[in-house]
């Protein structure tokens, strides 16, 4: 899925369109991170294979996701309009939800098939996960097997790409968040939202998370496989603009005058 970067710097490029004061920005920040807060239980006992299917059985509710078994699943907007557009219309942090909501869509409907082609064991291109075997790195035809590509663990895979991706894009943005200031201002003031599939009691965990990372991260080998830092450098203004032309009329709320 996007990285924590991409999401916080979509949101933070977008927010230089939107009309909103200092607490309305923080409030955008916190709501364009919800999807993303899940605490599964007992997830401390839990094996790897048990937690990453607790938390994907969990972000299929809090994304939206489609319900086909597509090798990349994206979030049905429609569906989630369909019970939120008012509300994403009059509320800064669940119009924040729809547009971390829409950077995963934009990600996985058109970034990453650009990128990648998927194949069963025949060699026949497939959408299905049931039987999608391979993947293609479209740029140089490189064939690799679909569990190595998504393999946390494997350097051949594409979250060494996200690591490093993540590195080149915040010095790029010069993304710059006091993470503490958000957790003092739920602190101090508290968040709402009435989208019922989150649990915004957590979004300390996801800051906490996310401040954790950025203190860790150390990119030595700076060599992408999957993408390219033009696919990069692209990525992030691709969303904002298709975001802003497909739903300038829920941004009428909060978009500065011209």
């Amino acid at each position: 899925m996007p990285s924590f970067a991409i999401h916080t710097i979509c949101g933070k490029q977008l927010l230089k369109e939107l009309d909103l004061n200092t607490d309305k920005e923080k409030e955008f920040l916190i709501g364009n991170i919800l999807p993303d807060v899940s605490r599964v239980k007992g997830y401390k006992v839990l094996d790897n294979h048990q937690k990453r299917k607790s938390v994907q059985d969990i972000k299929m509710v809090t994304h939206f996701r489609i319900k086909e078994d597509v090798v990349l699943s994206y979030p049905d907007l429609n569906k989630f309009l369909k019970k939120y557009e008012e509300e994403v219309k009059n509320n800064i942090i669940s119009f924040a939800y729809f547009f971390h909501l829409y950077t995963d869509y934009y990600y996985f409907k058109v970034f990453l098939p650009s990128i990648l082609t998927f194949y069963d064991k025949d060699m026949n291109i497939t959408n299905n996960k049931n039987n999608v075997y391979y993947a293609k790195i479209n740029r140089t035809n490189e064939i690799i097997e679909y569990k190595v590509l998504f393999n946390k663990e494997s350097n051949e895979g594409i979250y060494k790409d996200y690591s490093i991706a993540n590195n080149y894009l915040l010095d790029k943005y010069k993304l710059n968040i006091n993470y503490e200031e958000l957790i003092e201002y739920i602190d101090e003031h508290g968040f709402n939202t009435n989208i019922k599939e989150t649990n915004p009691l957590f979004a300390y965990y996801a800051i906490i998370k996310i401040r954790k990372y950025l203190e860790e991260l150390k990119i030595e080998d700076t060599n992408l496989r999957i993408f390219t830092y033009n696919d990069l450098d692209n990525l992030v203004e691709n969303i904002i603009d298709s975001f802003k032309k497909e739903y300038s009329y829920l941004m009428i709320n909060y978009i500065k005058e011209k």
